[in-house]
């Protein structure tokens, strides 16, 4: 893999930051059921995209510019699309500050899948068409000075289109043939009114179901179309607190004396102020009605009733404020978060119209139904008990119980239960993992018989390589559900196996293969169906026919796919290479599959053909320009830490490296990275970390260690792995420059950076991005974007230090831990970033070590993006942030001159103007 120069490779050029924009990616790879059409998106990083479908069959493909989000129906005659609006107008108008009804406007497409012909039809907006067919296309339109829209209706066949007025919400029946609109009455319309109205269009009725009520929501068809369900309001929040809905159903009633003849038929189906709703508690605009698979119950969520607020209290005469309570489940922070999640299950069985059965006890409670929603019980998963207990706990408690879905009645199954219960989806059985023994058990559910599954199998179930600070076991998976309930999956480390839900048998399908050859099989279910009209899409696996298998060889890192008989097993099938594949997917009812492949060469481009993976005809060739630049190569490499533990990495090498020159040393870092030794890495501006490609082309080696972890030392493991890490690839590689050497990590990474800074100074620069920098404050800090705790993260997650802050021994570790009670050790230079609305890592941890660094006289700059996340969002923001993290590094390990805001930061009076990235002399 080390070559001497090449003259071909001396010509190309270094990739700079210009190059971001036109790197392209492919997405939105989708098939149709029959496999007769693929269709895709080629997108750069910024700018105008292209939609490609194409016919598998006939060869024939239309490339559409700018297009993009196609949907088609099941008999992929039609789709719709969008058209965006050239990148380049956009941008100008806005550089020209012009107003929103003047910029560019995305439109609404639709494509004939048969000649693949297409037009744009309105004004881009919501868009619908069925999923089994689509007759008819439908399309908002934006009205000026109007919250309603106008929906456009597109007969397919003859291509004429009809207007509705003042449509706020619309729904399309699975085989598109019925609509469902919600109107809007508007102040300037004399003729429009609030009302729920339905389209049967192959009859040609419009009946108008409910009208001239103060709100209707909820809007949803069956999966047959044959009935409808919304709810309706004469309540206003402001006068009546949380209005109360009443739920409606309309179906289609026929006369079989008469059957052409069918009509429209609504009724109610709940009260608003039904009798069985919980006091409390009401039906709201949020309920969610949704049909079970059969139209047999509606299912919905109630939520709490808040009073209308009171109009003699005043903003300007009140305090603010919030309260934290030492013994309530939730603290402020976790109840913003929450709001509007404080919900409880229930159904309505549509043949006993009146009634409420309410599901959940409590919002805590949460239901999982069975079969589609139509299977007698639901499973009830109740951690109200435990809600306080559960925040700190290493493992969650759960009270189990069946509900009658019929009546509301209870079983219990299981009190206090730990572990990972998985039930079957049409409800005979639940799976669930003992944390206490490591093996998966079955319950099942008529007669309450429960068996271990794995325990006689000799080989582990759970996760023999996690090392978290838990006294406990934790799955590898979760099992896959076979036929219906009749048989599960479930893979250990290495091997796929098959076991009857008695617990009688139970069947390595792979034969041992994958622990004998180092090889982890895992099931893949690629033609899982998605009718977003059923309650549930029951997707278990097939009890016959072929099984197919992602492969990963954990000794040299291939990728491949596998199958085996579902039945009988066998000896796997399959291949494995030194390629990365990506989004598999299979043709609902034909055996054509289509696949990303790459590596780190070659970008991660599609196939297609009869099995995963291989022999497949390549659709796209992206990034051809990419031969214009340095690239590299990579390898895995292995030395042993400093305790003599042997691990593995990667070494990033640039093309036309010279081995008898010296060449400065990126090390980037979070926990474990060796597998993704096929990945392809493609030039992006950064969001947090270092972009190998980027500096690989500018003539660095880049290492990435793997780290393990010893309870209680996450500092000294990162020393331990990542520092012998850096001194063995000096050693086995001479042209690495031992002392031109940074390492630079993000979040956890951020936090082993600044730990490394105090225990050596082998590194020339260091950058910590959202570090931890005092474990003893931040362990009482706050996930912002959760709400929730940091505790758990230190006593039993990823910061391992497994004891609380007032345990025996527990304030020395958070101390030894803790970069900023070292801060006088550091001699390297470290750049940070730590933004102001980190939602992850507190914002002040960043500031804690940069003020400590700043008090010492150490050399020291913080980036602090505004209005930014733990990782950067905005795209100029990450722009900004390559540029200055190659000028850091740079500086240090090339002996480029400082930049400017290095120097002397950028004057408050310019910011957002003047940068500060040019260099001093």
């Amino acid at each position: 893999m080390i070559c001497g120069v090449c003259p071909a490779w001396a010509q190309k050029k270094p990739l700079d930051h210009s190059v971001y924009d036109g790197w392209q990616s492919v997405r939105s790879v989708q098939l149709n059921p029959d496999g007769r059409f693929v269709s895709y998106e080629v997108n750069p990083q910024e700018g105008d995209g292209t939609l490609y479908i194409k016919n598998l069959r006939t060869g024939a493909e239309a490339a559409i510019a700018r297009g993009t989000g196609l949907k088609w129906a099941q008999d992929a005659r039609v789709g719709l699309f969008t058209l965006k609006a050239p990148f380049a107008d956009v941008r100008q108008a806005k550089i020209d500050k012009k107003k929103k009804d003047e910029q560019p406007k995305d439109s609404v497409a639709r494509i004939d899948l048969g000649s693949l012909a297409w037009e744009t039809v309105g004004a881009a907006g919501k868009t619908a068409l069925g999923y089994e067919a689509a007759p008819y296309l439908f399309a908002a339109q934006d009205v000026k000075d109007r919250k309603a829209k106008n929906l456009l209706v597109i007969e397919v066949a003859s291509g004429s289109v009809d207007t509705l007025r003042c449509v706020s919400d619309f729904k399309v029946s699975a085989d598109g043939s019925r609509l469902l609109v919600k109107t809007a009455k508007e102040k300037k319309d004399s003729l429009s009114r609030d009302a729920v109205i339905l389209y049967d269009f192959p009859k040609g009725t419009v009946d108008t179901l409910s009208a001239d009520r103060k709100a209707y929501d909820n809007l949803v068809f069956s999966a047959d179309g044959n009935r409808v369900a919304f709810t309706a309001t004469d309540e206003e929040e402001k006068l009546d607190g949380t209005p109360r809905h009443a739920v409606y159903q309309s179906f289609l009633q026929v006369d079989k004396r008469r059957p052409k003849t069918a009509k429209w038929v609504t009724c109610e189906l709940l009260a608003a102020d039904c009798a069985d709703l919980p006091a409390g508690w009401v039906v709201g605009e949020n309920a969610g009605l949704e049909f079970s698979n059969a139209a047999s119950r509606l299912v919905l969520e109630i939520e709490e009733k808040l009073p209308a607020k009171d109009t003699t209290v005043y903003d300007f005469e009140s305090a603010s404020l919030d309260i934290w309570v030492w013994d309530k489940a939730t603290v402020p922070p976790m109840d913003k978060k929450a709001r509007g999640r404080r919900t409880r299950t229930a159904v309505v069985n549509l043949a006993s119209p009146g009634r409420l059965v309410v599901l959940s006890t409590n919002p805590s409670d949460r239901t999982r139904l069975f079969d589609g929603a139509e299977a007698a019980y639901a499973l009830s998963i109740d951690t109200a008990p435990y809600d306080i207990d559960n925040l700190w706990a290493a493992e969650s408690r759960a009270d189990l119980a069946l509900v009658d879905v019929r009546d509301g009645s209870r079983r219990s199954l299981r009190t206090g239960a730990v572990g990972f219960p998985s039930p079957s989806p049409y409800g005979k059985y639940i799976a669930w993992f003992n944390t206490e023994d490591g093996n998966w058990y079955c319950l099942n559910l008529a007669t309450g018989a429960d068996v271990n599954l794995t325990g006689r199998t000799g080989v582990p179930f759970w996760d023999d390589e996690d090392d978290h600070p838990i006294p406990f076991y934790i799955p590898r998976t979760s099992p896959d559900w076979m036929g219906e309930d009749e048989a599960l999956l479930i893979a250990d480390r290495y091997d796929v196996w098959r076991f009857s839900p008695d617990g009688k048998k139970a069947e390595c399908l792979t034969r041992g293969a994958g622990r004998r050859d180092k090889v982890q099989y895992s099931p893949m279910n690629l033609a899982r169906r998605t009718n977003p009209y059923l309650y549930q899409n029951i997707n278990n696996f097939p009890l016959k026919g072929r099984l197919t298998l992602s492969a990963f060889n954990e000794v040299d890192k291939r990728n491949g796919f596998a199958c085996v008989d579902a039945a009988r097993g066998g000896e796997p099938q399959g291949f494995l290479a030194e390629n990365s594949f990506a989004q598999p997917t299979r043709a609902r009812d034909a055996e054509v599959y289509a696949w990303l492949k790459g590596d780190f060469r070659h970008p991660m481009d599609l196939y297609v053909g009869g099995a995963p993976g291989q022999d497949g005809q390549k659709l796209t060739a992206i990034n051809p320009q990419q031969a214009e630049y340095r690239w590299g190569d990579v390898q895995l490499v292995h030395w042993n830490a400093y305790d003599g533990t042997p691990l593995d990495g990667l070494l990033f090498v640039p093309e036309d490296l010279d081995p008898a020159q010296k060449y400065p040393m990126m090390i980037y870092f979070y926990e474990k990275y060796s597998e993704s030794l096929y990945d392809y890495r493609a030039p992006a501006p950064s969001r947090s970390t270092v972009n190998i490609p980027f500096y690989m082309s500018r003539g660095y080696v880049v290492f990435i260690p793997d780290i393990v972890y010893k309870d209680g030392h996450p500092g000294e493991s990162a020393y331990n792995c990542i520092c012998a890490g850096a001194e063995a690839m000096c050693a086995q590689f001479p042209f690495i420059n031992k002392d031109k050497m940074a390492i630079q990590g993000q979040s956890w990474g951020g936090y082993q950076t600044a730990y490394l800074v105090t225990r050596t100074d082998m590194f020339a620069a260091a950058g910590a991005g959202a570090p931890v920098g005092n474990m003893t404050s931040a362990y009482g800090g706050i996930r912002w974007e959760s709400g929730n705790s940091r505790i758990p993260q230190y006593e039993a997650g990823q910061s391992r230090i497994g004891k609380t802050l007032w345990e025996e021994g527990g304030l020395d570790l958070y101390i030894e831990n803790s970069p900023v009670f070292f801060a006088p050790k550091v001699k390297t230079p470290v750049l940070i970033m730590h933004n102001d609305a980190d939602g992850a890592v507190p914002w002040y941890q960043g500031i804690e070590f940069f003020m400590g660094l700043r008090r010492l006289g150490k050399p020291a700059w913080l980036l602090e993006y505004n209005d930014e996340a733990h990782n950067l969002l905005e795209r100029r923001n990450c722009k900004d942030l390559s540029v200055r993290l190659q000028q850091f590094f740079d500086h240090y390990l090339q002996d480029a001159p400082m930049p400017v805001w290095m120097q002397s930061g950028i004057p408050h009076e310019r910011k957002g103007n003047y940068f500060a990235t040019e260099l001093t002399e």
